[in-house]
Formats: structure tokens, C-alpha cells, sequence
């Protein structure tokens, strides 16, 4: 009892620091004082700065008038997840106390910050008017190939005006050691000129994913989340058409048809669904997001609270926002296989 009590008391700050120390995406949660409740409970607001430009000065009559507008962005919250998870308080004693000891902690790191990172990432991935690095896809092969991207990258973001300061890089752990290896052996500084650098687990590194809803149905019972599979049908064509990639079907497998043969074409699929692919890098410009986070909660109740069994119970509620302004979602660049 003594050590459940102590957790509550201390859960805030140690949860905070869990969270901060496993996620990779906790640095871009922007100041709750910059916004403030909307009309309705699902909903915040957050401040939006327009202003004209130049316009001709005149000699005689002088400045031409311009607007400067603060205006009120709404938008609605777009997360919500919650468990509840309870362990027999005789497993817990016979364990000497190690499950509720290591379960909320575990439970943070190793349930909710992968999910929320993953979230977080498809739903930047998936926004309009990013900047896609490369449309169709690449797999880098070396180094070199890594570096050159990432300059690329910050060359279209100068171009499209995206201010240096405050830009950061999230890439796969493979990537940024490959790049790593050519920046210490070349002297190249490209990764001196983030903000700041971090890898991300690529099972959290996607442009799609799935939720799992946790309920009793299928493998939807072990909640979290999944990626998406790509979706095929057979197709319709009865001659080749220039420039369309056709699969063969094995099994559950599907496989690009390298040399099409108008001869074979009965035996054909089409992808209709593009489904998940590993990021390769994203950059993002932090003064562009709108991730906040308005409740992260964890509870815990012990056996004497528990009138249908004999239960410490843990409870966690997480509730946000996860999306970018949409006048400077430019300053999201994204690189995927």
C-alpha cells in the first residue's frame, strides 16, 4: 500500500520523464498557453499571424495602408486512446511487488510512446502540401545517397522560404548511421545544420498505419497498432497499358511483373491501395506544428477499491491534437521507401 501511494504522489513526474526520454516526437508539442478551448469540448484554438506585403511608395502621398491579421485557427482534436489493465494482487505479492513496480513505466514505454510516435508520424506523412522528397519512393544504398537527400531536402525548404532556424531531423536508426559514417570520415557537416538529430525505431517510422480498437474481434483484442497491407484486384485490361506496373499472385504474395506479356495479362493484378512504407527521414520545421497533447492521465486503483475481484487496477486515457498549420506545412519534408 505503501509503494502504491508513493507512486501516486510521484506518477506525474516519473510518467513525464518516461514519456520525454522514449518518444521522439514529445519536442514538437507546442505551448499550451498559445491556445485556448473552443466552442466545443473536442476543439481548441490557436493563434494565426497574416500580414500583407510590400506594396509602391509613393513620394507625395507616401505609405500605402496594409492589414496585419491575428486570426483564431479552430481545430478539432484528432487522438484519443485509452486502456485498463489489473493484476491479481496475490500475483503481485508472490512476485514481490515487481508487476506494479514495472507496469505503468513499461506500460508507457513500451505501449503508449510507440503508438503515439507512429500516430504522429502517419498523420504528418499524410498531410497535404508537405514537402515529398521522393513521390514514388527510394531506398538509399549508401551514405552518400543519405547526405545528398538530406541537402536536397534543405534546399527545397530554402527555396520555399522555410526559416533555418528551428528545423529538425527524425530518421531511421540504419540511415543515420550510414550517414554518420560518412559525415565523420568526410567532414561533411549536413547533420550539423539540424536543429536537432534523433533516430526513430523503424516499426514507428510509417506512412500508414492501422489502430487496433482493443476489442474482443479478431487480433484487434491486443490493441496498438499495425501496419496497413497493400490492396490488389485483378485487372481489367485485356492489353498492355504503357507505364502501368502489373503483379503476379503466389499465395498471398504479390510480385512486380518486371517484362509484362500481353500473353499473360489474364493472370495479372493491380495495386488499387498503396498501403504502409518505412520512412526513410522526415524534417520538420518545429514553429509549423500543432501537436498538443490537452490529457495524458494515468490512475491507479488498489484491491480495497476493487468490489468485483481482487485487483490492482491501472487506467490510462491519452487525448490530442496531431497536425500542422496549414500555411507552413512546407516546412515537413518526408522521404519514404
Amino acid at each position: 500500500m505503501n509503494s502504491i501511494e508513493l507512486f501516486k504522489k510521484n506518477a506525474p513526474e516519473l510518467l513525464d520523464k518516461v514519456y520525454k526520454a522514449a518518444s521522439t516526437t514529445s519536442d514538437f508539442d507546442i505551448n499550451g498557453d498559445l491556445v485556448k478551448a473552443g466552442a466545443n469540448a473536442n476543439e481548441i484554438i490557436v493563434p494565426k499571424l497574416e500580414m500583407d506585403g510590400l506594396g509602391d511608395y509613393d513620394r507625395n502621398s507616401g505609405y500605402l495602408d496594409g492589414d496585419v491579421t491575428l486570426t483564431n485557427e479552430t481545430v478539432k482534436f484528432n487522438y484519443e486512446r485509452g486502456r485498463k489493465l489489473k493484476t491479481d494482487t496475490i500475483d503481485n505479492e508472490e512476485t514481490g511487488g515487481v508487476i506494479m513496480a514495472n507496469m505503468s513505466s513499461e506500460f508507457l514505454r513500451t505501449k503508449v510512446v510507440p503508438e503515439v510516435d507512429a500516430v504522429r508520424y502517419a498523420t504528418y506523412a499524410a498531410l497535404d502540401n508537405i514537402t515529398d522528397v521522393a513521390v514514388n519512393g527510394v531506398e538509399y544504398k549508401t551514405g552518400d545517397e543519405v547526405l545528398k537527400a538530406l541537402e536536397d531536402a534543405m534546399t527545397q525548404l530554402d527555396n520555399d522560404e522555410v526559416p533555418e532556424e528551428g528545423r529538425y531531423l527524425r530518421i531511421s536508426p540504419t540511415l543515420l548511421s550510414m550517414a554518420e559514417f560518412v559525415s565523420r570520415t568526410t567532414n561533411n557537416d549536413i547533420l550539423k545544420k539540424f536543429a536537432q538529430v534523433k533516430k526513430v525505431p523503424q516499426n514507428r517510422f510509417l506512412t500508414k498505419i492501422e489502430l487496433r480498437s482493443g476489442k474482443d474481434l479478431d487480433d484487434e483484442r491486443i490493441g496498438g497498432y499495425k501496419k496497413v497491407a497493400d490492396t490488389f484486384e485483378k485487372t481489367a485490361d485485356t492489353s498492355l497499358t504503357a507505364g502501368k506496373t502489373y503483379y503476379t499472385k503466389s499465395g498471398d504474395t504479390y510480385t512486380k511483373v518486371e517484362t509484362p506479356n500481353v500473353s499473360n495479362i489474364g493472370n495479372y493484378y493491380e495495386m488499387t491501395k498503396i498501403g504502409s512504407r518505412d520512412i526513410n527521414f522526415m524534417i520538420i520545421h518545429k514553429p509549423a506544428m500543432l501537436q498538443y497533447t490537452k490529457h495524458a492521465k494515468m490512475k491507479i486503483f488498489t484491491p480495497e477499491s476493487d468490489d468485483n475481484g481482487d485487483f490492482y487496477r491501472m487506467l490510462y486515457r491519452i487525448y490530442g491534437l496531431n497536425d500542422a498549420y496549414e500555411n507552413k506545412r512546407a516546412g515537413i519534408a518526408v522521404s519514404h521507401k
